[in-house]
């Protein structure tokens, strides 16, 4: 679980060599508004490319899965119907599946990248 996008989750993702991974999950504590999740949208650049990195790593070494980034939200405070999910990780949707989950109430899945595909 990663709560913050920094230097030290790029260098732990580029660590990462197992096969079996199938999960990764995010759960940011900052991110409650449609505003603040779309002003931080950037600081989520190097987690995105990193994540991409790590996709193609782990597939020459034959990983067979499709690996999911989930965001869990912790709380909410306005109707998460308006936030732009699309815009989270936008390069690894072409290489693995996003979720964004509403933690604080009951694990409600807010969006898939698998939908309408």
């Amino acid at each position: 679980m990663v709560d913050w996008p920094n230097l030290s989750q790029k260098v732990f993702l580029s660590s990462i060599m197992s096969t079996e991974l199938q999960k990764i999950v995010f759960s940011p504590s900052y991110m409650s508004d449609s505003f603040i999740f779309a002003r931080r949208m950037k600081e989520w650049f190097f987690i995105d490319e990193e994540l991409c990195v790590l996709v193609d790593r782990l597939r020459t070494t034959g990983y067979r899965h499709t690996l999911e980034a989930e965001l869990r939200l912790k709380k909410i405070k306005d109707d998460p119907g308006r936030w732009d999910f699309t815009k989270f990780l936008p390069e690894f949707r072409g290489k693995g599946i996003v979720t964004v989950v509403d933690a604080a109430h009951g694990d409600r899945l807010l969006h898939s990248s698998t939908h309408g595909r």
